[in-house]
């Protein structure tokens, strides 16, 4: 392996790293570039890794870590140990990292140890909320790569005002809504297939919740509580990531009130969201689908480093209080502009950042 010379490496980890890397190299192999894929088993559930490679067109990775499920300090150590066999001036020219999980630090740090150029596409993100690892990560991978591509102007002027200089920052639009673009009308073929198979006969919500933070017992009790006030009308449809299934058994929580269903893969996943009357989330991800889908969000953090959706009018950041009742009926009686376009995320991020690197 480290007699072979490749144009770039690019790293993955987790689910949402997934989903944009998938056009980045589909891009860049159409177009004649020899690319190192890695994934480092950051997510190693099946739903949540195998599936969705499977669901997006994503080819299977040159190398695989298999660091699977450790703590995070853990997961830093063994991914930088790994990854420095084959991050290095005799492999590859430079190194793609996406989002802000493990993964995209670890890769960071090894690229830069060993004197590689990184790229950080989603760069510019910002919480303003350094309890969240995936800020602390974001600040951290953002402060030492080469090229940073934003997905929107707000990251642009997050990175201005932390000094870093606008010559590596390219505005480039949002890679997440490449892959949604290029699986649209799979997601929309599926709708009666995935209705049917989880039995959603009328009107449903979809709630996902995985940061640990938000994984205590008062924070729960209270959305599972405020949600549960409108299982008379609505479904309660919970793709439960393993971190959730596992809080809920074992600390016995009751959900036979609920559809609690496994991690799904992307597009059945989407055909969910597309069909839904309301999103509950404290995804980051979900709330740009969901703007992009023109379908109203809620978020359970008391941030957002997407701002931009909620400047769009599809998303809302209500915390997690006692008035999660009145936030879902205020926005079930709120109707959406159709006007929810936003610019660069129109499937041609890819491309862009393309031809930034080789142009």
């Amino acid at each position: 392996m480290t007699e072979t010379k490749y144009d770039t490496a690019m790293i993955v980890g987790a689910r949402p790293n997934f989903v944009k890397v998938a056009p980045l190299l589909r891009y860049f192999e159409e177009h004649n570039k020899k690319v190192l894929f890695i994934h480092t088993g950051q997510h190693w559930d099946k739903n949540m890794s195998e599936d969705i490679f499977k669901d997006i067109g994503l080819r299977e990775p040159d190398i695989n870590l298999n660091i699977q499920n450790k703590s995070m300090n853990v997961q830093l150590g063994t991914i930088i140990s790994g990854l420095d066999e084959y991050i290095n001036k005799n492999t590859t020219k430079n190194l793609f990292v996406f989002g802000d999980v493990t993964s995209t630090l670890s890769g960071a740090i090894v690229a830069k140890n060993n004197s590689i150029d990184c790229f950080h596409v989603e760069a510019g993100l910002r919480s303003n909320n350094l309890n969240m690892p995936e800020e602390r990560n974001r600040i951290m991978v953002d402060s030492i790569c080469d090229k940073l591509f934003t997905p929107s102007i707000d990251a642009v002027s997050n990175l201005l005002n932390e000094n870093i200089s606008k010559d590596k920052i390219f505005n480039v639009g949002n890679i997440m809504i490449d892959t949604l673009l290029d699986n649209y009308d799979k997601i929309i073929s599926s709708q009666e297939k995935v209705l049917s198979q989880f039995s959603l006969n009328r009107d449903y919500f979809v709630l996902t919740l995985h940061r640990p933070n938000n994984l205590e017992d008062e924070k729960l009790s209270t959305i599972f509580n405020g949600v549960a006030e409108f299982i008379n009308k609505y479904d309660i449809v919970i793709p439960a990531h393993p971190r959730l299934k596992t809080f809920i058994q074992e600390n016995k929580y009751d959900t036979s009130k609920f559809k609690v269903i496994d991690p799904q893969p992307y597009i059945k996943f989407l055909s969910l969201v597309y069909n839904s009357t309301l999103c509950l989330t404290d995804s980051g991800g979900l709330q740009e689908e969901t703007t992009y889908l023109n379908k109203k969000c809620l978020t359970l953090r008391d941030e957002t480093e997407r701002p931009i959706t909620v400047d769009r009018g599809t998303n809302k950041v209500i915390g997690i209080n006692k008035n999660i009742v009145n936030e879902i009926n205020i926005s079930l009686n709120t109707k959406l502009s159709n006007n929810n376009k936003i610019e660069l995320w129109d499937g041609k991020t890819s491309q862009r950042i393309y031809e930034e690197t080789y142009g």
